[in-house]
Parts: C-alpha cells; structure tokens; sequence
C-alpha cells in the first residue's frame, strides 16, 4: 500500500510539473517516419476546403478521399463554439508531403527533415515551430523565408483578415516600409523576414506567408495556452541540410527545444557563423540577416542573438562579419527616425521601443 501511494505520489507531482500538452489548433509537423498520421486538428469560423499535395480532399462517411482513392481515417467535421472542427489522420505519412487547410499547414517530415524547396516555396525550417504557445507574453518573433527567381518575385504577408505586407521583386508594394524589410540569403536565391508581432485583444493569430503561385506557410500564435507542441522536441534535435541550387550549401539547424519560461516560445533564437568574404552558414534562423535588401536606399540591418550584441547598417551588396557577446543588447538601426533598442535575456521578453507614428503589428 505505501508503494501504491509513492507511485500515486510520484504521478500526481509528474502531471503538475509537466503539465497538460496544450490543444493544437493550426499549423503543425509531423515527423513520424511510418504509419498514419496522429489525428489532426483544425479549428476553424466556417467549413473550409482541405488540400492533400495540392488535390482537393473529400470527406465522405468519416474518410478522406482523393479522386476517389481513400487517404485517411477517421476524417470528421463537427461543429464548435467558435466555429468547426475538423479533425484527419492521414493512412500514410510517407507518402504526401503537406496538407492545407484554409490558413493552416501541415507537413509530413519524417524526422523533421524536410524536402528541398524548389524555387517558389517556402522554406519550413526557418518558421518552426509551427505552432507557438504564449500565454503570459504579449509578442512573438517571427521568421518566414522563401526559394526565389531573384529576378521576378511576389511575396505576401498576411494574418487571418489582413495583408500586412506586399513585396513585388525588390519593391514594397504594400506595408509599413520599417517592418516590411526582406533580406536576401545565398547569392539572392533566397529571401527572408523577420518581425515582431504582438498580442493586441486578440486570443489567437495566425501568419501567413505565400507567393502568388498559392504555396505557403503559416504559424499559428495561441495567447491562452502554454507548453510545447508535439513535433518541436524531435525538429530541436534533427540538423536539417538544404542543399540549394545556387551558393551551395546551407545547413539549418531548427531552434532548441524550450519551455515557456524561455525565449523559444518566443522564437527568439539565433546562433549565426560569419566567414569572412564567403556566404553566411546560419544555424537556425529566426532573426537571421546577413544582406539587406534596401528597397528606397533606406538601411536596414537586424542581427538577433539571444543576449547577444550587434549594431549594424549594410548598405546594398555589403557583407557584414559580427560578433556575439553574452549578455548585451542588440541595437538595430531602421530607415531614418526608426530605430530598435531591444534586451534578450534568457527568460524574459524583450522591449522594443519605436519612433511615434511608426507601427509594427496589425
């Protein structure tokens, strides 16, 4: 009997410590290697349409079917209080590669390592984790990235109502010019954001990133839940290798797994290697610059490193070599009258401080 109440003991302290997983609701990785899927969950305001690589999915008597053909089981959509849900477990994991659903994403990555982009796609590793829970914060960091035709792009990036930024090849097209600041990566075939989005009364957000040929990636921000989702421990511990077409080779490795107390839930993370006159290695990603695109001969140069200290100003095809020291502030200087000041400490939330007039969340 003492050995049953040691183990009930033992148990109830687990639970409390680690806590209860939190609902994912949005985009996701699964990075099972075989074998079906987990049950995937989507909530939604309306009925909305699911794509399986890019065909249409029909959800028929609580199964999934593709031209006919059944992918997955139990499919089901039911109504919820703020909306639908609708939950899938696709049969195979090894064969697809993505699932969409209206603003959400999926990808199927066997060990979280994911295909290489062709030009036009969106490039997974820079955003993880995909889903981020937040509750106690009021802002997140935020990463997107995308294979490019240097020479012709179209780039969007969106919330669940609103597009807040537009970029048309080296143009703003739309957007607050000192947050809508892209940067370009190995030799220009790929480019990136990073910004900082914040809470406002909203209980949920999403962020979409696409291009005009329909790809893209979203990562869905819950204010009202904390933890970790499911896949983020394997894609903190899986080096991920992309080898692109042009510059040769990039490694990206995601960020580390951290609890909610620490800045990943945050997706502050950054662990970047300059080589002197050579291409950037960067190790994973959010808030990784290393060439500007100056889009109005405006500067703009962010360099994130937790608890780490650069201040930088890249004019158009300048390299810069950086760095890190623990423990300092990251200073970052804007398009004039803007600037940065922000303090990254293990565990708490940064501040950032912007000129009057000047907004960076929708």
């Amino acid at each position: 009997r003492a050995i049953m109440l040691c183990v009930l003991f033992l148990l109830s302290l687990f639970r409390a410590t680690c806590g209860v997983a939190p609902l994912s609701w949005g985009s996701s990785v699964v990075t099972a290697t075989h074998g079906p899927s987990p049950i995937l969950h989507f909530e939604t305001q309306h009925k909305e349409n699911v794509w399986l690589d890019g065909e249409r999915v029909k959800i028929i008597n609580d199964a999934c079917y593709v031209k006919e053909v059944e992918v997955g089981r139990p499919c089901y959509i039911t109504k919820i209080s703020t909306g639908v849900a609708t939950k899938i477990k696709i049969s195979s994991v090894t064969k697809h590669k993505a699932l969409m659903l209206h603003e959400y994403c999926t990808f199927f990555a066997p060990h979280c390592v994911f295909p290489k982009p062709t030009v036009g796609e969106c490039i997974p590793e820079a955003s993880l984790p995909l889903s981020r829970f937040m509750k106690g914060f009021n802002e997140v960091n935020l990463t997107f990235a995308a294979l490019i035709d240097p020479r012709s792009y179209h780039l969007l990036l969106e919330d669940s109502t609103d597009i807040i930024c537009e970029w048309k090849n080296t143009n703003i097209v739309y957007g607050n010019r000192s947050f809508c600041q892209l940067t370009l990566q190995n030799n220009k075939t790929e480019v990136w954001f990073n910004g900082q989005f914040y809470k406002e009364n909203k209980m949920r957000n999403t962020y979409i990133f696409r291009n005009e040929i329909y790809n893209f990636i979203s990562i869905s921000v819950d204010w009202m839940q904390t933890g970790n989702a499911p896949e983020d421990e394997i894609c903190s511990r899986v080096k991920t290798a992309t080898l692109l077409t042009q510059g040769g080779k990039k490694e990206i490795m995601p960020p580390p797994i951290i609890k909610t107390s620490t800045l990943l839930t945050q997706g502050v993370t950054t662990d970047t290697m300059l080589t002197k006159g050579e291409t950037t290695e960067t190790m994973p990603s959010p808030g990784v610059t290393t060439e500007t695109l100056l889009t109005q001969g405006e500067k703009s140069e962010i360099m994130h490193s937790p608890g780490g200290k650069t201040e930088t100003i890249l004019s158009p095809g300048v390299t810069a070599d950086t760095m890190f020291t623990q423990g300092e502030t990251s200073e970052t200087t804007h398009s004039p009258g803007v600037k940065t000041d922000t303090m990254l400490t293990q565990g708490e939330t940064s501040e950032t401080t912007h000129s009057p007039g000047v907004k960076t969340d929708t």
